[in-house]
Parts: structure tokens; C-alpha cells; sequence
């Protein structure tokens, strides 16, 4: 067999990370010409979105009461914040006023003066236009991908959990099609100086607008905790432990000696009665892509906050039920293993109660008979799945597992 060297597989896995987006080629040839803002945008608009209307009117809320009445009356153009469906930790800002978060972020915030921070740190960099201040060349993001090689290459063959996929779909996407802005604000950061004066806006922005100035360090903690346990597809500026860190430094001395007698004025807040209901949808969805990513923990972190507020959620049933279905794959004693199956298919019962429209439960019961060799029960529901979502778009492979299971 040819064996590939390490900036092939780098390239190779780079590809594969995410279906659709631009291939990593190696470079040759006279250097490229840097994308522009607009095309950088278009590049990751064809990362899947997270589209709720709810919850993109609650961030454009937090974002306007976070500018402020002078920035608002300034004529300046409106910050646009779009929700990337990408579980690892990151937010960004290119300097035309676009700002990215990722639902790998926002599902891990504990409260709403959390997300103001992480939201007015963006703000501000965009508002300031750091990225054109301190930018990337397409050198450095070539050189990225070069450094990268070696540890996809651990990662190819790692086994933990936490190790996840070695690249996330927003990664793929900025290193796939070299982009310079994206690069230094979701992978590099603008440097220190920069990354400070971020931070000393965003507690501005936050005591200003009567938010807990206490909540930002402790939003840059949490953040830390959480990138420790993700793994090496936590790869960005905000899954930086030593970035993380200085955020959590530099937020902190600011409460301290700046924003002290803000910090213990008891009528701060720390979130209103909307963060959990509009976040919960968003919560559930994230922890389905941390499931599919190998990140079990997390995915059963995320769908036992959801079932906390939401307890009637039928679809995160249906994701609780895949998670317990995976952890019976992965099971090392049959009695674990059978145990791991009934809690799946008590899962999967509980959310078919909970919302009969949920199609997608009886081919998912499927797979769990099938997984466990019960090819007669496999049979019937996939059967049943076929009849009640005709037009399916994966009914025709359905349809080749009742296929094989027919004797």
C-alpha cells in the first residue's frame, strides 16, 4: 500500500472534514491573491447555518443593547451576527461587521451576561476594525495547514472520545479556501494588544448596558474547562487554553480595578427569563453534531441541560436514544451492552410518545434492532419507517436494509 506523507493526509483530511467546502491543495505556483471580505463571507456561508428566527432576534437584542445609543445614532452599518452549526468553541468577527458564533459556543454559556461578553468582545473588534489592523497572510494560513499535518495524523488514529474529528466544519472551511481575515480572528486572534483592548471594550459595552461584569471572567473560565475536554478539534482562539486564559486574567483585572462598584451593584443582570427557552432548540441541535463528532460527554452534557427545561422535548429523546445506541457500539461487556440497547429503545419509545410526528424514531429503532443482530424486528421497522415517510430522501437506502434482511 502507498503510504501518504503527512501534508498529503493533512490535505486529504481537510477535504473530508466537510462535504461541499474548497479542497486544501498544496501550493505551487505563484502565490494566490488573498480572498476578499465578501469572498471570505461567501466561503463560509457554505457552512450550514443554525436558522432560527427567535434566536437570531434575541442576539440582534443583545447586540443592540449592547452598542449603545451613540453607536446606534452613528449612521454605521449594522453588525450582522450569524449562528454557524459547528460544535466547537469559537466566535468571530471579520472588520466589514459580520460577526460568526459557533453553536458549539453558545451551548456552553451558562446565563445571558455570558453571551453579552463573548458577543460584546466580537462588537468590538468589528467595530474597531482589529482585523485589518493585525491580518493574516495566505503564508501563514499555508503554513497552518503544513504545521497541522503531524497532529491530524495522531488524530487519524486516536481512539478517546475526546479527540473528536480533527476538524471542524468552520475549520475546514477557512483553511480549505485560505482565508486570510477569517484566519486570524478564529484561529490566531489579533494579538494580545488587541485581544486586551477587545476585552476592556466588552466590559464597557457590559456595565453600560447593566449587565453582571462578573459574568465575563467567568464565561472565559467556563469556555476553558469545557476546550480542555474537547479534544484536538478544538483548534480555535476561543478553544485556546492559553488564550482562554488571558481572557480570563484580563477580564478579571478589569472587574477588579475598573468595574468594581459595578460588579456589586445588586441590580446587575445575569440573564432574563428568555436565555433558556430561546437557546434550548439550539442546545439540542448542537449536541446531535457533538454526537456525530465522537464527543459523547458533551452531546449527554447538552441533551441533560435541554431535558432540564424542556422535558418534554421529543427530539432530544430521540437524540438521547442515538447517544446510548453509540455507547452500546462501544460497549466492552455484553452486559453493559444490553443494558446501553434498553435505555436506547426507552429513549426512542419516550420520544415517539412525546411527539408521534418524529418519523425518523422507528428508523432509528431500526438501526438498534439491526445493530443487535434482531433482524426480524430491524425488518419491521424499517418497514414501518417507509410507510410513514415515503418521501424520505433516505428511504431508498432504507429500503436496501429491508432489502438484505429479507430471507
Amino acid at each position: 500500500m502507498r503510504r501518504l506523507s503527512a501534508g498529503v493526509l493533512a490535505v486529504a483530511l481537510l477535504a473530508g472534514g466537510c462535504a461541499g467546502l474548497p479542497v486544501v491543495a498544496p501550493p505551487s505556483g505563484p502565490a494566490q491573491t488573498a480572498p476578499t471580505l465578501d469572498a471570505e463571507a461567501q466561503a463560509l456561508a457554505r457552512v450550514e447555518t443554525y436558522d432560527d428566527p427567535l434566536l437570531a432576534e434575541y442576539l440582534a437584542t443583545i447586540a443592540d443593547r449592547l452598542a449603545g445609543e451613540e453607536e446606534r445614532e452613528s449612521g454605521a452599518a449594522p453588525v450582522t451576527i450569524t449562528v454557524l452549526r459547528d460544535p466547537t468553541i469559537n466566535a468571530f468577527a471579520l472588520p466589514d461587521g459580520r460577526v460568526y458564533v459557533h453553536t458549539g459556543l453558545l451551548s456552553r454559556l451558562a446565563n445571558e451576561a455570558q453571551l453579552a461578553a463573548v458577543l460584546a468582545r466580537e462588537l468590538t473588534h468589528a467595530r474597531r476594525r482589529h482585523g485589518l489592523l493585525a491580518r493574516a497572510s495566505e503564508g501563514d494560513v499555508t503554513a497552518a495547514i503544513a504545521a497541522l499535518a503531524p497532529a491530524l495524523t495522531a488524530a487519524a488514529g486516536e481512539t478517546d472520545e475526546a479527540a473528536g474529528r480533527p476538524l471542524s466544519p468552520v475549520a475546514s472551511a477557512i483553511l480549505g479556501g485560505r482565508l486570510t481575515h477569517a484566519y486570524t480572528a478564529a484561529f490566531t486572534g489579533h494579538g494580545r494588544e488587541l485581544e486586551r483592548a477587545a476585552d476592556a471594550g466588552a466590559l464597557e459595552r457590559l456595565v453600560r448596558a447593566a449587565w453582571d461584569p462578573k459574568e465575563a471572567p467567568r464565561a472565559f473560565e467556563r469556555l476553558r474547562r469545557e476546550a480542555r475536554a474537547g479534544g484536538v478539534a478544538e483548534r480555535f482562539h476561543l478553544g485556546n487554553d492559553a488564550a482562554l486564559a488571558d481572557r480570563v486574567e484580563s477580564t478579571q483585572r478589569l472587574v477588579t480595578a475598573v468595574y468594581a462598584v459595578a460588579a456589586a451593584l445588586p441590580d446587575t443582570n445575569r440573564e432574563t427569563e428568555d436565555f433558556e427557552p430561546v437557546l434550548a432548540p439550539m442546545v439540542r441541535e448542537n449536541a446531535r453534531l457533538e454526537l456525530r463528532a465522537g464527543r459523547l460527554r458533551a452531546a449527554q452534557a447538552q441533551l441533560d441541560r435541554v431535558l432540564a427545561h424542556t422535558p418534554g422535548d421529543g427530539r432530544a429523546y430521540l437524540y438521547y436514544g442515538d447517544l446510548h445506541r453509540v455507547r452500546a457500539q462501544r460497549a466492552r461487556s455484553v452486559a453493559d451492552r444490553d443494558e446501553l440497547a434498553r435505555r436506547a429503545l426507552a429513549a426512542y419509545e419516550r420520544a415517539a410518545a412525546l411527539d408521534p410526528a418524529l418519523g425518523e424514531v422507528s428508523r432509528q429503532v431500526g438501526l438498534l434492532y439491526y445493530q443487535q443482530g434482531r433482524v426480524d424486528r430491524a425488518r419491521e421497522a424499517f418497514e414501518q419507517y417507509i410507510t410513514r415517510n415515503p418521501d424520505a430522501p433516505d428511504v431508498a437506502r432504507v429500503r436496501e436494509y429491508v432489502r438484505v434482511l429479507t430471507p
